[in-house]
């Protein structure tokens, strides 16, 4: 009797964990399904502003029959001008994954071993050529929050050939993380340029100032 008991009871300890592991797995494989594309926007807007204005005087004198007769003139102007520019490229990433965007350069480089082989008491060099990839890739992870918004991590490297090593690649990286919220632009920063000269000339003079302005902007969208 106490046999029979103990069988059941195994029997339906097994049905539970059954029904768990499925329960369990059809839980893993729906969150699975439930995850979504991010679109990451990487947008770069640049604005300049350009304004010239000067003052020019011109003469000379006319001779005729011993008569001198002088004339002169000035003439000036202003102008301005204003051009904008802006480029963009965006990129879809699943939830809680990354991405990579890479604008590179395969170049070839040769390398070589050496084999020493014990048996023989001899060894040789192997040479090949090797492909390395030299430029600029940004690495984008992100992942939706429970708040709705979203935590992006943005880790773009620089790579160029080395100064002090010929051959040798060397490169630069750098992370930002930052949390913005679905479907607005957040600006990650920008810089300004001012130039403003005087050139004097015989008779007048020009004046000319520009203004240059960048901004980066970045907008995660949740598909």
């Amino acid at each position: 009797m106490t046999a029979g008991v103990h069988q059941r009871a195994k029997i339906v300890l097994a049905m539970i964990a059954s029904a768990l592991v499925y329960f369990g797995g059809s839980s893993e494989i729906s969150r699975a399904q439930t995850r979504r594309n991010i679109k990451v926007v990487l947008e770069t807007r640049q604005s300049g502003t350009t304004h010239r204005e000067g003052v020019q005087g011109s003469g000379g004198i006319v001779v005729r029959r011993g008569t001198v007769n002088p004339f002169g003139a000035i003439t000036g102007g202003d102008r301005q001008t204003t051009i904008q520019r802006s480029s963009g490229l965006f990129t879809l990433v699943l939830d809680g994954s990354e991405s990579i965007l890479t604008v590179a350069t395969r170049v070839p480089q040769s390398e070589a071993n050496y084999y020493y082989n014990y048996a023989f008491g001899r060894g040789y060099v192997e040479g090949y050529v090797t492909f390395n990839d030299v430029g600029t890739s940004l690495r984008v992870g992100a992942s939706i929050l429970s708040t709705g918004q979203i935590k992006l991590r943005l880790m773009p490297r620089i790579s160029y050939f080395s100064v002090d090593r010929p051959g040798a690649i060397d490169f630069t990286e750098a992370t930002t993380e930052l949390i913005v919220p679905n479907g607005e632009a957040v600006a990650l920063g920008g810089a300004t340029n001012k130039v403003h000269e005087i050139t004097r000339q015989i008779l007048g003079y020009q004046s000319r100032s520009s203004t240059d302005e960048s901004n980066l902007t970045v907008t995660a969208t949740v598909q």
